[in-house]
Formats: structure tokens, C-alpha cells, sequence
């Protein structure tokens, strides 16, 4: 569980050749409302000459850095009260330094090294205070949010090209222990699944990408750096060993361009000089300038080098960094246990944190709630057994396979200009609508199709089926494009399956759900039913009526072709309620889609659109929702429709489970109020929540009903 923090926000900002303008933001904990701090301060006396002049004496430099800044009195000021508020409320102050885009120059400096203005003491090995630099993204994506400590996956790059010696960079490159380096990164990280270049693969750029594609959680890098011409570079491999002198910035712009970036980047400089653990790096923090404009590519945390470092420090400070990331996975704090750790260090100010997320949360103890431990598993696995338990599927099911639709539905509002209030274009029916308005009811469908299409493609083209991965998309009819979709997904899906066998789709279908209620759109959970050795039988939710003009191709019922059919563990329903691409008018897009869909059901007298089966298990089971966001269309939609069913109060005997991601970046300025909100709201619902992600959710109920199914077997 995730602890409040009073924050400090300090921001700044170039005003003119000589001073900087600082904008305060202060939100102190508990219910109280954020503080927005109106003194504007200046800050005239900062002497960037003098600091340099004071880089070798770091704790005269952080007194000079602090006099600066704290001589503005209101800087002092907000500083003086906001850590004075957090031990009243015996929490940690988070401050958080935010550098301006008028004033990179400030990048530079050494922030670590700050003096407290009460006593000149250092101010971040201070365990109560938790620092970091803080940065704008220029990425428009969402994070997919938060992740479980369990299943984390790491990749370690280690670049040692053998022709060192015959590049001239102003200093000697020393060759690269890569053994040492890569079982100082495994041993850090622990309990981290870490993958390696070299070993399973080489340190070059098409090697580093090929793994990041895949979805890693942690970067590790270890390389020589330098500048040429203003610009870093960086010495990566290439397939015979020899240097590749990489672009630092072209680097960043190829991570930017990853449908998921990693959580976390580890920007590791190389021992070279000296020998033992008082050998260092003598890079300069060249890597470190990778710092700020990862973070501003939608990295959500950096660590870096922001100077030489010795060995002896960076073995003591990453697996202390490490083991307090794992307890509660709040990075800023992780640091400060770290660098205290290194107090005693001359370059105990080396390590450096650039963040992008306000919260500093990477990652989290699924399951968690504001009242403990998730504890409902045994009655869970009891209803499963007894045939009373309904997984409800929503369209975030298949973000870590396809991406967040929100995601989605910002690409699609930018290419086509969507004109209404920013905070709409990231949801799919807004946009959608608007699509539809301005141009025809079937152009946001197929359009929405298209863009799946080629973002399928580029995430996994290589590796699917030739003929899903090429062909003119312009020469398909909707329903042809619809097929293709519907195939590309299970391809996908499929592709993610044999690289990864505790799979989420897979548990899912692996549980004997009776029946299976989902808002996907595609074949998906069929096919993977099938897989499991099930015999799905796929019905469709007919929502809407076709008119003579425009009519509906329904395909037959299954309670029409077999009257007696009685959904089963081997022979399972899938209903979809908001329609399948086998008929893509069936999809439920837009607005006018969704408020047509509330008309045609509450006139469902006869249990036509909503077969009988279906009502029942909606009222009469426990429910399970996987992939829904209580602020988005698709939860509200059938939440509303499903609450209005005769007997639906008797889902209060069940073991109901909302499964929710911590609200993320973006979604809520106060993510703990946000959390204790979620829960107050689906507490009214009869429903518990279960804290990560629905990835998490899924691969443990299915090891625990696969143990319990093992268990009960002769």
C-alpha cells in the first residue's frame, strides 16, 4: 500500500541573463486540499562560474547551490513549512525539482549536493526528504500503468567493442569487464529476471531494440560515452565487435517511438581508471545527459551518473537502491535510503533521479487495498467451482497485447483534428462520435480498423503470418478488413504465447468459466479457448434492429439452432456484448452506439438481445471484472444495464471483484484520494477491489485454480 507524502514542487524558469523566476506548489497530506504557493520568487545569485570553480569540493558546492536558492525567502520559506508540515503528519516531503524548457542550462548543475537552509547539512541523505528532478513528457501515451514487482523482466547492455584503443574521444577508453559488469547488475536487481547483451545476444542497436520491442521493465546500460560537435555519443557494438558510435539523441528518439518504453532506465557508466573499487568512471556524466530527454520521451525514471563514480560506490548503492524499490516500489524514496547508504563517499552526490510521474510509484504488491491483502481468493475459487462466478472482460483486457485504447483514440483525434475539450480526445466514443458526424457512420469504424491493423503490424510484423503482415488495406471491404483485424489479433496473441507460456489470455481460458460476458470486439478469447481444449460456442448481443435500408446480417443464435443448450465448463458461452467484428455493425463505437444500445436493452422484454442464460449468470453469480475503468463508457454503459436487471441484489451473496490499476499519471492529481474514491464506489456496488493489473490478476487465479484442480485429482 502506497504511503501519502507531503510535495514541494520548485519550479524554474530562465527570466533573464542573470536570474531565474521560481514557481511553488505545495499539497500537504491528509484530506486537505492542494496548496498552491502564490509568492513568486527570483533567484539572483546564482554564480554558475563559481560553481564550476567548486565541482571537486561538493559540499561547499551544495552550500553555495542552497544559498542561491534558498536566499530567495519564499523558496526558504515553502521549503521551512512544507517539511515542518510532513513530520506533523509524520510523513516523508517529497520535493521534486522541476527544470523549465527555457532553462536547460540548469541541467547541469548539482542539484544532489543542496544544503538544508536551516543547518547546511546535506540536504538529500536526509531519509525524510525524498529528491528528485522532475520533467514534463513530450509523450503523449499513457503509461500502461504501474506493474507487479512479480514477473518483472530486465535487460542489461554491456558494450565492450574490442577496437578501443583506436578511437580518439580526448581520453584513454579502457576495455570493459563485461562479466563483472553484468554480475553487478544481475546481483543488484536480484530478484528481477535479467536478460543479457552479450549472452543472449550482442550489445548492438538492432540487438537493444529487438529486446525493448518485446517489453522490458528495466534498462540497464553500461557503455563509454562522449561528446563530438556539442552532442553525446554513445559506444555500442556492432555484429564484429568493433565500436558503433551511436547518437545519444537518436537513441532517445528510437525509445520514444516504442510502444512501451521501459519503467525504469539505468544508465550505468563504465569503470575505467584505477583499479579495485577505487577504480571509477571517467566519462564526465556524459550518460548522464541521456537524463533529462529519456524522461521527457515518456521514460517514467532514470538513474543516472551525473559524474565519475567509483566502483566502490556504485556496489554499494544499486543493490540498496534495489532491495528499497522492491518493498513499496516508490523510486524517489528508494533513492534516499540509497544515497544515505553512500554518505560517506566523496561522490555520494553522483547517483541522480530524473522522473516523469509525480507519484514516483513504478511499482506495486498487487492485490493490496486501502484495508490489506486481497483475502477473497478461497470464495473466489469456491464460486468458480459451484459454476457462480461471471467474468465480465473489458476492452483493457488486451492493452499489454494491443496498447491502451486510449492511446488509440488520442492517435486518432490528432490525425484528424478533433476539436473538443483536450481531456475528451483520449476516449474512443468522443472521438469516434466526432468522426462519424463529420464524416460518415461507417468511416470512424473502418478507420479505427485500419489503425489496428498497421499498429499490429508494426509491433509484431516480423513474426506474424505473411499474410497478415502485408497487403493494401485500401482494396478490403469492411468486413474483409474486419476479418483481418480478428485475425491478426489472435496472431498476435499467439506470437506473445509461445515466448511467454504464463500467458493472462491463457489462465483465462484455462479457468472453467461456464460463461464468459465481454466487451471485446474480436475472436480473441475464443481462440484461446480453443486452444485450451474448449469447445466455445460465440454468441452475439443483438443490440440494435437493421432497417430496410441498412440491415444487419445476425448470424443464428445458438438458442435457436439448439434450443436445450445449457453453457458448460467444456462447451463454455462467450457473450459479446458489444458486438464482434464477424459483424462489424454489431461494434459498439460511438456515443449515439452506446446510448443506443441503453434504449434497445431496457425494451428487452422478451431476453432476446440479452438471452435468459446471460441475465442469470449477470445476477445470480459472483462477478469478475477484468480490463474496465469505472470513468469510461464501456463501465458505466453496462454497469448501468446490468443494474437494472430483476434479482440483480442478489449478486450481494457473492464474492464480487472488481480488478483496478492504480489511477495513473494524468488520470488523478492525488492518486490516494483517487484509490480510497474507487474503492468507497465499488464498495457501493457490492464489489471488492483487487489492486494491478488484470495481467496479474489473471496468471495468479490461474496457478491457484491449476492448484487446486491438482490438488482434488486422484
Amino acid at each position: 500500500m502506497a504511503t501519502e507524502y507531503a510535495e514541494l514542487e520548485i519550479g524554474l524558469h530562465h527570466r533573464d541573463e542573470a536570474t531565474w523566476a521560481v514557481e511553488l506548489r505545495f499539497d500537504q497530506p491528509g484530506p486537505d486540499a492542494e496548496v498552491l504557493l502564490q509568492d513568486r520568487a527570483v533567484i539572483t545569485d546564482l554564480d554558475l562560474g563559481k560553481l564550476r570553480e567548486l565541482e571537486d569540493r561538493p559540499d561547499e558546492y551544495g552550500r553555495v547551490l542552497g544559498g542561491a536558492v534558498f536566499g530567495a525567502g519564499a523558496v526558504r520559506d515553502a521549503y521551512s513549512q512544507a517539511y515542518a508540515a510532513a513530520l506533523d503528519h509524520r510523513r516523508q516531503l517529497r520535493v521534486r525539482l522541476f527544470i523549465g524548457q527555457s532553462a536547460p542550462e540548469l541541467h547541469s548543475l548539482r542539484w544532489e549536493t543542496l544544503a538544508d537552509p536551516a543547518d547546511g547539512s546535506r540536504l538529500t541523505v536526509d531519509q525524510n526528504v525524498l529528491f528528485s528532478r522532475y520533467l514534463n513528457s513530450y509523450d503523449w501515451r499513457r503509461s500502461v500503468g504501474a506493474a507487479s514487482w512479480t514477473g518483472l523482466r530486465a535487460l542489461v547492455v554491456v558494450s565492450d567493442p574490442h577496437d578501443l584503443s583506436e578511437w580518439d574521444v580526448g581520453r584513454t577508453l579502457a576495455r570493459v569487464d563485461v562479466e563483472a559488469e553484468v554480475a553487478r547488475a544481475r546481483t543488484a536487481m536480484d530478484q528481477i529476471a535479467v536478460t543479457s547483451l552479450p549472452g543472449d545476444g550482442a550489445p548492438t542497436v538492432s540487438e537493444l531494440f529487438e529486446h525493448l520491442g518485446g517489453g522490458v521493465d528495466v534498462l540497464y546500460l553500461v557503455c563509454h560515452g562522449y561528446r563530438s560537435g556539442g552532442s553525446a555519443r554513445l559506444l555500442l557494438e556492432q555484429d564484429d565487435g568493433t565500436a558503433d558510435s551511436i547518437n545519444a539523441s537518436d537513441l532517445v528518439e528510437r525509445i520514444r517511438d516504442l510502444p512501451q518504453p521501459p519503467r525504469l532506465v539505468v544508465l550505468a557508466s563504465c569503470q575505467s581508471a584505477g583499479s579495485g573499487g577505487q577504480s571509477h568512471s571517467d566519462d564526465g556524466g556524459v550518460l548522464a545527459s541521456l537524463g533529462p530527454q529519456l524522461a521527457q520521451a515518456g521514460v517514467p525514471a532514470v538513474l543516472a551518473m551525473q559524474g565519475d563514480v567509483s566502483l566502490a560506490t556504485v556496489q554499494t548503492f544499486l543493490p540498496v537502491f534495489f532491495k528499497a524499490l522492491r518493498e513499496d516500489g516508490q523510486i524517489d524514496r528508494a533513492m534516499a535510503v540509497a544515497r544515505s547508504g553512500v554518505r560517506d563517499r566523496a561522490d555520494w552526490w553522483v547517483p541522480t533521479l530524473f522522473m516523469r510521474i509525480t507519484s514516483g510509484r513504478l511499482w506495486y504488491s498487487h492485490g493490496e487495498s486501502e484495508k490489506g491483502p486481497f483475502l477473497q481468493w478461497e470464495s473466489l475459487l469456491d464460486q468458480i467451482e459451484q459454476k457462480k462466478c461471471t467474468p465480465l472482460l473489458g476492452p483493457g483486457l488486451t492493452d499489454s497485447l494491443l496498447g491502451l485504447r486510449r492511446d488509440m483514440a488520442g492517435a486518432l483525434s490528432r490525425t484528424y483534428r478533433f476539436p473538443l475539450a483536450p481531456h475528451r480526445a483520449e476516449e474512443m466514443p468522443h472521438v469516434t462520435q466526432y468522426l462519424s458526424v463529420v464524416h460518415n457512420p461507417n468511416f470512424p469504424r473502418r478507420t479505427l480498423l485500419k489503425w489496428l491493423s498497421l499498429s499490429i503490424v508494426d509491433r509484431y510484423g516480423p513474426q506474424l503470418p505473411a499474410a497478415l503482415a502485408s497487403g493494401k488495406l485500401a482494396e478490403l471491404d469492411e468486413l474483409d478488413l474486419a476479418r483481418r483485424v480478428n485475425d491478426q489479433i489472435s496472431a498476435a496473441w499467439a506470437v506473445r504465447h509461445e515466448k511467454n507460456g504464463d500467458d493472462p489470455i491463457d489462465a483465462l481460458a484455462r479457468v472453467p468459466f461456464p460463461v464468459y460476458v465481454t466487451t471485446q470486439m474480436s475472436d480473441l478469447l475464443g481462440h484461446a479457448l480453443r486452444d485450451a481444449g474448449r469447445e466455445p460456442v460465440v454468441e452475439l448481443c443483438r443490440w440494435r434492429d437493421g432497417t430496410e435500408d441498412d440491415p444487419i446480417d445476425w448470424p443464428q443464435s445458438i438458442f435457436e439452432r439448439e434450443p436445450d443448450y445449457v453453457p458448460s465448463p467444456a462447451r463454455p458461452l462467450v457473450f459479446h456484448l458489444f458486438g464482434h467484428l464477424s459483424v462489424p455493425e454489431s461494434v459498439v463505437l460511438t456515443e449515439d452506439d452506446y446510448f443506443d444500445f441503453l434504449i434497445g436493452i431496457s425494451a428487452d422484454a422478451k431476453a432476446v438481445r440479452i438471452p435468459e442464460i446471460v441475465r442469470a449468470n449477470l445476477t445470480n453469480s459472483g462477478l469478475l471484472l477484468l480490463g474496465f475503468r469505472p470513468d469510461e463508457w464501456d463501465f458505466r454503459v453496462l454497469f448501468r444495464s446490468i443494474g437494472h436487471f430483476p434479482g440483480a441484489k442478489r449478486r450481494g451473496r457473492y464474492t464480487n471483484v472488481s480488478v483496478q490499476i492504480d489511477p495513473e499519471e494524468g488520470d488523478a492529481t492525488q492518486a490516494q484520494k483517487a484509490r480510497m474514491y474507487l474503492e468507497k464506489y465499488l464498495a457501493e456496488s457490492k464489489m471488492t477491489v483487487f489492486w494491478g493489473s488484470s495481467d496479474d490478476f489473471l496468471r495468479d487465479i490461474g496457478r491457484r485454480w491449476d492448484h487446486r484442480a491438482n490438488q482434488d485429482t486422484p
